[in-house]
């Protein structure tokens, strides 16, 4: 009876730590990143790093992607599963631009210049914020990245 007792405690401190760590937010959050209105974290130093101290908010499995937010400028580095930095995007409102950072620095399309995707080429949504989607359109001479609208628009 004694030990049925405290198995049950045991599952219920296990219950609640557990529901605790996950209800809050990471260390690596608090340590590396700002914390944004909505409730996300976005780093403010380590862009370019191959493994930079920032929350991975990648939608792929094959990927890292990475927001840094600094001087109301917005940015968002991709690195493959190795760490190797692919691209790094800016962005104030309506303007993007490429940072010349990242083996695929000249393969990113975006709004203004959009780059032609071949035809068959494979499409992965990577990242995703309001009203901007990051995709991945892997070719066969390597992969082009894309700053599109929900909606497909480029």
């Amino acid at each position: 009876m004694a030990t049925t007792h405290r198995l049950t405690v045991l599952a219920y401190a296990a219950a609640t730590f557990a529901t605790a760590i996950l209800a809050a937010p990471s260390v690596q959050a608090a340590s590396c990143c700002v914390s944004e209105p909505h409730g996300s974290y976005i780093a403010a130093k380590g862009l370019g790093e191959s493994a930079p101290l920032a929350l991975d908010v990648s939608e792929a499995a094959g990927w890292h992607a990475f927001e840094f937010k600094r001087d109301g400028i917005w940015y968002i580095q991709v690195n493959d599963r190795n760490d190797q930095v692919r691209a790094i995007i800016g962005n104030i409102d309506t303007v993007f631009w490429t940072l010349p950072g990242g083996v695929d620095a000249d393969r990113v399309s975006l709004p203004g210049r959009t780059l032609d995707i071949p035809a068959g080429a494979g499409r992965e949504v990577v990242y995703r914020k309001p009203g901007l989607w990051l995709v991945a359109y892997s070719t066969a001479r390597g992969v082009i990245w894309s700053i599109e609208s929900p909606d497909g628009t480029r």
